[in-house]
């Protein structure tokens, strides 16, 4: 009896570790302009005018190149059930906390929160995080930087 319930919760334990690392097949497919964000894959959803334009054009809704991620941008990873929002927020980890007023100043930010190591920043409405993400990762004063998308699963701190 023990090893038959051991046995079971093995393969139980098996089957979602494999099904978390693979793209789940009863996930609806995500549509829009493929995005990375964090080093992660995501789909940018693209408004409806967008969508009927390119609809009208014959142009496909999944693109490629240069795509552009602003503050409430809808995207949608293919392992996840709902969309997220990109916030605009980034967070940067320092190498050198006395940098947080010049990081800030240099690169448009506001400083919303602060930990020993972390420093959440608001970037401005109309800022391309992506761009603003390479910028700051290539500033020899941050360690890592990293976007935050915020769904109804996972509200920002």
């Amino acid at each position: 009896m023990k090893k038959t319930i051991l046995t079971t919760s093995l393969v139980l334990l098996a089957l979602t570790i494999g099904a978390q690392a693979a793209e789940l097949p009863f996930l609806p497919k995500p549509a829009g302009q493929a995005v990375a964000i964090n080093g992660k894959t995501y789909y940018k959803q693209l408004s409806q005018a967008k969508q009927s334009a390119k609809s009208a054009s014959g142009i496909s809704a999944r693109t490629s190149g240069a795509v552009a991620l602003n503050r409430g941008d809808v995207v949608q990873s293919p392992k996840q059930w709902a969309p997220a929002t990109v916030s605009g927020t980034v967070l940067v980890q320092l190498a050198s906390p006395q940098d947080e007023a010049a990081i800030a100043r240099d690169h448009g930010l506001t400083v919303r929160f602060r930990t020993q190591s972390v420093v959440v920043y608001d970037s401005p409405a109309q800022t391309e995080l992506l761009g603003l993400q390479q910028r700051l990762a290539a500033d020899k004063r941050v360690k890592k930087v990293q976007l935050e998308l915020a769904s109804n699963e996972n509200q920002p701190q």
